[in-house]
């Protein structure tokens, strides 16, 4: 009887190990399918803001202006 008790222990300590391996697997899963994902967009920005400042630079540049009186900011930041 108390061989079976430590039978059931062990079997449900391996259990509980194999379950935690899985979860892990799964967690590893998913940082890699996010990973994947964020490589691609990143690389999909690169190109497109290369292709921006190629075909149209004009749109690319910054224009420097006056800076905007206070009233103006308080719009800008919380409008």
């Amino acid at each position: 009887m108390i061989e079976s008790k430590n039978d059931a222990s062990r079997n449900l300590e391996k259990a509980l190990q194999a379950l935690e391996q899985a979860k892990q697997r799964v967690a590893n899963e998913k940082k890699k399918q996010n990973e994947k994902k964020r490589k691609a967009e990143n690389h999909h920005k690169y190109i497109m803001g290369g292709i921006i400042v190629k075909y149209f630079p004009d749109c690319y540049q910054v224009y420097e202006c006056a800076p905007l009186p206070y009233w103006q900011n308080v719009g800008v930041m919380y409008g």
